[in-house]
């Protein structure tokens, strides 16, 4: 058990004001928010809060506007470069509530134990191609859980209730709206059930769907599958960020990207025939660009066999001994140790999956279409649009996280009806012992399959052949696994390829109804961008059939 107020599974269902799913920066701030705000608060995450999932792994870049440290810079500024990043998809509201106070909680943090590098008095503040002014702070170790350590003690000393860890299976709902969720033990197998009348989801996103990805193993889209089976709209989950950046030499298995300031520093990138074809890609800035196109450009590359040794080649020789090893520390102490020339060795970069954009359709206080069930972090979608902007999601992690949760404490109070749970948990206990039983390397060769297809159907280049491909294998992968169990070390495992099933699914979808190109969804058969296509793609699920329609007023997303 892992906080003072942490439970056993060893009883069915458990009472709580709220149910926050998720230990990220989002799910750790929803969790304190409300129970600053006086409810009960159960937190239920696949690892330990602070130490597990994207959040603690990030390299801990936070932009924020500034203006007294940098007078020609202001949320207003901030917003405008989100909205044009975004492509015209972004929801303008969520974006100004973002930058209006995202800075705030940096403070918030550090009274907390965070701590960001300084110049002087003064905030470190690096640019980006993505950003018009320097505005991306660091933490001192360029490490998550500089963030998320602090945050996950002041949880657990507000009496943050935490069970062993465990993973949501299902959300349970009534006439009225969430009425809690089913839970599995991840050490046992076992399934339990929260009665709670408001659920936050902050599980992140599903990096795990893809063959090269920058997230950890558990991010396997359980968010997105879960509010779309209880009812729940999703927006824009065609936009799919690749990073990129990643550094495949002198790394090989270890996730180590080069960061964006780089490229503003002088980075350079080229193809194996020695040309710096970014610059066709963006010709007023080549290399400093925002991700999207940076990663359609490495990924051109590689598939018109103009790659090196899977990827491109990074030259970094007009970049000094400083700022390289200010703008990339790990890759700095690591070349340092192994006695690597940062300006003469060739470094390779490739293409990894990072990010969705889209998500659980939100209003301006997390609150989703379904009464009840709240969505905060990288889950939720609106605020970033076609391509997030560099270091943006850690403020949205902290401004809508609060939002959340405290608009779900204020729900506290309604009786959350058990007889729905036991239900639900008969019917869990049911379906498992008629199912048949899927060997745990039956699992791990599907999960490969589908990694591999994914990244060929929903990567960063797509047609209408492959994402049709690509959804007539999801669509007959979830009938399989609709009638499969597992012997209990091998059930998270088999719900997670489920989840990343139905998040394949709903991108698909979505992807294939936007007949454009936008920000990271890039169409060879629709190459450009049209203006008839500025809205918002909602996809749901009713009766067990997806539906997806197209809103051009972004604000009636949630």
């Amino acid at each position: 058990m892992i906080s003072s107020g942490a439970i056993s599974t060893d009883q069915e269902i458990y009472e709580t004001d709220v149910l926050v799913i998720g230990g990220g920066l989002a799910g750790l701030r929803a969790a304190i928010t409300a129970r600053e705000a006086g409810a009960r608060v159960m937190l239920a995450v696949k690892g330990k809060p602070g130490r597990s999932g994207c959040s603690a792994m990030t390299t801990a870049g936070y932009a924020a506007a500034m203006p007294e440290a940098d007078p020609a810079d202001g949320p207003e500024l901030w917003a405008a470069d989100t909205l044009k990043g975004g492509a015209g998809i972004c929801d303008e509201a969520l974006v100004e509530i973002m930058c209006q106070e995202g800075a705030a909680w940096i403070h918030d943090l550090e009274a907390l134990g965070g701590r960001f590098e300084r110049s002087g008095a003064d905030y470190r503040r690096a640019p980006s191609g993505e950003h018009s002014r320097p505005r991306v702070l660091v933490t001192e170790n360029h490490i998550g859980i500089d963030l998320t350590v602090p945050l996950a003690a002041r949880a657990a000393e507000l009496g943050v209730i935490v069970p062993a860890p465990c993973m949501a299976l299902r959300l349970v709902t009534d006439g009225r709206g969430v009425a809690g969720a089913v839970l599995m033990d991840l050490k046992t197998g076992a399934c339990f059930a929260v009665a709670a009348r408001a659920v936050v989801i902050a599980t992140g996103g599903a990096g795990r769907l893809f063959a090269m990805t920058s997230n950890p193993n558990g991010m396997t889209g359980d968010g997105f599958a879960l509010a779309a089976a209880a009812g729940a709209r999703l927006r824009d989950m065609e936009f799919i960020q690749f990073y990129p950046w990643r550094c495949i030499d002198p790394f090989d298995k270890a996730r180590v990207s080069i960061q964006p300031s780089t490229f503003v520093l002088g980075g350079r990138l080229y193809n194996s025939e020695g040309e710096r074809f970014m610059v066709a890609f963006n010709p007023d800035g080549a290399e400093a660009t925002t991700r999207d196109v940076a990663a359609r450009g490495i990924y051109d590359q590689m598939r018109r066999g103009l790659g090196v040794r899977g990827g491109v080649r990074l030259d970094l020789s007009a970049l000094s001994a400083e700022d390289f090893a200010r703008s990339n520390p790990k890759v700095a102490r690591y070349c340092a140790a192994q006695g690597i020339d940062h300006a003469s060795y060739p470094f390779i970069l490739t293409p990894e999956a990072h990010f969705w954009m889209g998500g659980i359709a939100i209003d301006s206080d997390g609150a989703t279409s379904l009464p009840g069930l709240f969505a905060a972090g990288e889950v939720a979608g609106g605020v970033h649009g076609a391509n997030r902007l560099n270091s943006n999601a850690l403020p949205e992690t902290q401004v809508f996280g609060a939002r959340a949760g405290r608009a779900a404490a204020g729900m506290a109070g309604g009786e959350a009806g058990k007889a729905v749970l036991a239900d639900a948990l008969l019917q869990q206990a049911a379906s498992a012992g008629m199912h048949t039983q899927l060997p745990a390397i039956e699992i791990a060769t599907r999960l490969d399959a589908l990694r591999a297809i994914m990244w060929k159907s929903l990567g960063i280049i797509r047609d209408a052949g492959g994402m049709q491909r690509g959804l007539s294998y999801v669509q007959n992968l979830s009938q399989d696994l609709a009638g499969c169990d597992a012997e209990p070390q091998a059930r998270r495992a088999l719900h997670e390829l489920a989840f990343l099933a139905a998040t394949a699914e709903l991108s698909l979808r979505s992807a294939l109804f936007r007949r454009e190109s936008r920000g990271a969804h890039f169409r060879n058969d629709f190459p450009l961008t049209d203006p008839g296509w500025r809205g918002s793609v909602i996809v749901g699920q009713a009766e067990a059939r997806i539906e997806t329609t197209f809103l051009e007023r972004l604000n009636d997303a949630a």
